[in-house]
């Protein structure tokens, strides 16, 4: 047995563990890496600036900051305040119609959802102006819902404030309509 090679047990098992503990040498990141990192971020900020501006540009678009603080409805929403009844209902681009009635300063006020938002808009000479804009909570499913539950409390409070009696019924609403809700 001239050629045979002996192994000690002991420097063998101390050679694996030595081998086992030892920290994997760091990868370094090379273009590919990278390029995914950069290409998630840009995909992500456009996504991001979309989505937002998707949500937010129909109501933003359609209220207008007036002279007076004031901000006054423009476009859809106040083309559908002054034709779309409450008293027949139905989402006419994009606007719902709540409620609509006298205000204590004998002009007329209506409430409405517009995406997101909801708010309370009263005429004043010429045009609707926005005296209460809050973002609305997600519309019940299926075909029945408590009239106005979907409106927000800032919106139902200031109802009650404003509010001189009932809101109008359907001939009261028609024919505030046919005056151009004037008094």
């Amino acid at each position: 047995a001239r050629g045979a090679k002996v192994v000690h047990l002991n420097s063998v098992r101390a050679t694996r563990q030595q081998a086992a503990t030892a920290a994997p040498a760091p990868r370094r990141w090379g273009w590919p890496e990278w390029g995914a990192i950069a290409a998630t971020l840009v995909l992500g900020v456009l996504a991001g600036g979309f989505g937002l501006s998707s949500l937010q540009g129909e109501t933003q678009l359609a209220v207008a900051q007036g002279g007076d603080g004031v901000p006054g409805a423009r476009g859809k929403l106040a083309a559908a305040l002054s034709e779309q009844l409450a008293s027949a209902p139905k989402v006419q681009d994009g606007v719902a119609i709540g409620v609509s009635f006298l205000a204590k300063d004998g002009n007329y006020c209506r409430s409405f959802k517009m995406g997101g938002a909801a708010g309370l808009a009263c005429r004043e000479g010429d045009e609707w102006k926005i005296p209460v804009l809050a973002k609305s909570a997600p519309a019940a499913s299926g075909a029945y819902r408590q009239a106005g539950s979907a409106m927000p409390a800032a919106v139902l409070d200031a109802i009650d404030q404003r509010a001189q009696g009932a809101s109008l019924d359907a001939k009261g609403e028609q024919a505030a309509a046919r005056r151009g809700w004037r008094e």
